[in-house]
């Protein structure tokens, strides 16, 4: 028993002597994080801050070539058995599809008489356009009328196309001829003739649609054209009609006429003649037909 009790006093002194010497645990020292830096933007937003993207935008897609512009318009067209494809006007010396077009140079040496020429047509482009009326005034060089030829023509298909241009309504044309019945008298008309148009490209578009239709496959007419007539004798600040006429000191009577338009020209082509000098023609006068069906030529 005494034993026992001096066993566990030498116990406990143990215990006691173990705490008193022993050196204290260490306590972890807690690692201090650094605060999350905020995405959050100041401006004024009523949505929460999103956490700041790490995407990386691709490249813009290569702007794609301007495509080039595409070449001068030119005209393409048949007459009969030729086909024309060249400049929408009349250069000089050109072979066209009906006219022979004047030039400073060239083989034919050609002196009148000059059978000008004026269209009011439906639209611009046969054979889809047609004529409507034709005026056609003969002159020597020195502009002494020889001849003139005036109508109003029925197209046949009911169309007139710009009326607040030409002024020709439908109703002008009930009881006009047709085209047909009366080429063969534009064909006697400019028979050993110079035509002459003021842009004549277009009187030539049309004349070689609607004489092809009635029939008559022809050589090539010589030609003048009093666009470029002008633009070689005359400083103006445009080449239009008026201005070429006005330019002379003249003035048309009765614009947007056929008959108008013809006799404004004769007034001023003598003079344009007289400055340009001689003039010559890539072809001479052909022999025309004139046989024509009767007819009566009808005005507005």
């Amino acid at each position: 028993m005494e034993l026992i009790v001096t066993l566990a006093i030498l116990w406990g002194m143990y215990k006691f002597a173990s705490m008193l010497f022993s050196s204290p645990k260490k306590q972890p020292v807690k690692k201090r994080v650094a605060p999350r830096k905020s995405t959050y933007s100041s401006a004024a937003s009523t949505s929460p801050a999103k956490t700041a993207s790490t995407y990386t935008p691709k490249s813009p897609a290569p702007t794609p070539a301007k495509p080039k512009a595409p070449p001068a318009k030119r005209a393409s067209s048949t007459s009969g058995n030729r086909t024309y494809s060249g400049p929408l006007f009349a250069q000089a010396g050109e072979k066209g599809k009906l006219f022979g077009f004047a030039d400073k140079s060239g083989l034919h040496e050609l002196d009148g008489p000059f059978a000008i020429i004026d269209l009011e047509t439906s639209g611009f482009n046969p054979p889809g356009s047609k004529i409507l009326e034709i005026a056609i005034l003969k002159i020597d060089r020195d502009g002494n009328e020889l001849d003139r030829f005036e109508t109003v023509i029925n197209p046949e298909d009911g169309n007139v196309g710009r009326t607040d241009i030409h002024g020709i309504e439908l109703r002008m044309l009930h009881g006009a001829p047709t085209f047909d019945e009366v080429s063969g008298r534009i064909l006697e008309i400019i028979q050993d003739s110079i035509i002459v148009a003021h842009n004549a490209r277009f009187e030539e578009n049309f004349l070689a649609s609607e004489l092809n239709e009635a029939g008559h496959d022809l050589d090539l007419i010589p030609a003048l054209d009093t666009l470029w007539l002008a633009r070689n004798t005359i400083e103006l600040p445009n080449y239009k009609l008026d201005t070429v006429v006005t330019g002379f000191n003249e003035r048309i009577i009765d614009a947007h006429t056929a008959l108008g338009d013809v006799v404004a020209v004769s007034k001023i082509l003598p003079e344009m003649l007289n400055r340009i000098g001689q003039l010559y023609y890539p072809i001479a006068h052909p022999e025309l037909p004139s046989a024509s069906v009767p007819f009566k030529a009808k005005t507005r």
